[in-house]
């Protein structure tokens, strides 16, 4: 599949909904660098607009705001709804809006629950609207390449695939009010964690690079999970996972938000005739697959913002009435389904041990000792903490995925 950057000449009406936090990018985005003559902003849904940095230049264009969808619904109408809300409030926000004929972009992850997901799929399948989940790799140029090479099959089939993304967060970001959380106020599930939310594209963007068709992604049959946390919350800020594909490949992620410094992402992808390797920040960010006779193929980065990617995809997609975008719900359903099945596993994520647990001043962070060599070992060996032999580990929990569909908490 194309990623689609041309449309019809067509102007679509844009629901924001949620323009605080992530928010604020997307309108940034829109005001000042997307094409003017593709689209109008139609109205803004947020209960506490003036967390946004550009709330004035909004109300300066006399775009409407209200603080409920249903609100804006009753008296207008929007091509393509923007949702940016904390994850508890995906699936009934993406619901409603596909209810009311708009299409929708909604920011990663899909939904706190899988039986969340499976609602929003089946609206989704009633009104034939599309849903594009906002994983930032699935809509660049970069990666469609590669994915259209592995899937003609140049490197052979698919071995195994490892991703490491170690960044650093501080105490503000898990006083959020939601970061960490299992639950909102009102019993709803949130789910947030390292891998849920934050780092959750590079976990997402293994399963999709070998997936079979253009917008699919590669199911997970089995995963095997460490979880932990040194930070005060409910859910985790380190894991490493092992999972098991439909098409017999491992794929190991690791991912920790409490360490001193940053690095990542940074995968490795074995094939039968090569080895295809990225590191952000290095070499231009170039993907290189390394061929078994030393040949080399150079994927350059497009040094296009992700954010402009997923907006031009879905202003076009929009205006033409595309029935199909890089990545919809189905596509990104693998993430999700990982991430119930191991916190049904290990509903109690065990703490690192204290002596171990320390604040830097400086980031206002809390890091664990010894843990950043921890995980670099793990990703060079290909194993989990415990299997490594990690002091602090502690015994890895694994899930049969088949028939997984309810998250029980």
């Amino acid at each position: 599949m194309e990623v689609v950057t041309e449309m019809s000449g067509n102007k679509i009406s844009v629901l924001l909904v949620g323009i605080g936090g992530y928010g604020n990018k997307y309108v940034e985005e829109l005001l000042y660098h997307q094409d003017r003559s593709t689209f109008e902003i139609a109205g803004v849904v947020d209960i506490n607009p003036e967390r946004c940095s550009y709330v004035q230049e909004l109300k300066d264009r006399s775009i409407p705001f209200y603080t409920d969808m249903a609100s804006f619904y009753e008296s207008s109408r929007a091509d393509l709804a923007i949702i940016s809300t904390p994850i508890q409030y995906h699936s009934e926000q993406v619901c409603l809006a596909l209810s009311q004929g708009s299409h929708v972009l909604c920011e990663k992850p899909i939904a706190a629950t899988v039986q969340d997901a499976q609602k929003m799929m089946e609206m989704q399948k009633k009104t034939g609207k599309f849903v594009a989940v906002g994983y930032n790799l699935s809509f660049n140029a970069q990666i469609q390449e590669l994915k259209r090479h592995i899937a003609a099959g140049l490197f052979g089939r698919p071995k195994r695939m490892k991703t490491l993304v170690l960044w650093r967060r501080g105490l503000d970001y898990f006083g959020s009010g939601w970061k960490g959380r299992k639950k909102g106020a009102n019993g709803e599930w949130i789910l947030d964690s390292v891998v849920h939310n934050a780092t959750s594209h590079f976990l997402h963007n293994m399963f999709y690079l070998i997936g079979p068709r253009p917008n699919e992604s590669a199911k997970p049959v089995e995963v095997t999970a460490e979880l932990y946390r040194a930070n005060d919350i409910e859910t985790f800020d380190t894991c490493a996972l092992k999972v098991n594909t439909d098409q017999g490949v491992d794929i190991f992620f690791y991912a920790s938000h409490t360490i001193l410094g940053n690095a990542g992402p940074v995968f490795t992808l074995e094939f039968e005739k090569a080895v295809i390797t990225f590191y952000e920040g290095k070499d231009d960010n170039k993907i290189t697959a390394v061929f078994h006779d030393g040949t080399e193929k150079v994927y350059p980065s497009t040094n296009t913002s992700a954010l402009a990617d997923k907006l031009r995809t879905c202003i076009a997609a929009a205006a033409t009435g595309a029935d199909e975008i890089p990545c919809g719900l189905e596509a990104a359903y693998p993430q999700l389904l990982c991430v119930n099945a191991v916190m049904d596993a290990i509903p109690e994520v065990p703490g690192f041990e204290p002596h171990l647990v320390h604040h830097d001043e400086d980031t206002d962070a809390i890091w664990v000792e010894s843990l950043e060599e921890t995980l670099w070992l793990c990703y060079d060996k290909w194993q989990l903490p415990a299997q490594a032999g990690a002091k602090w580990a502690a015994e890895a929990k694994a899930v049969d995925l088949a028939g997984y569909r309810v998250f029980k908490g």
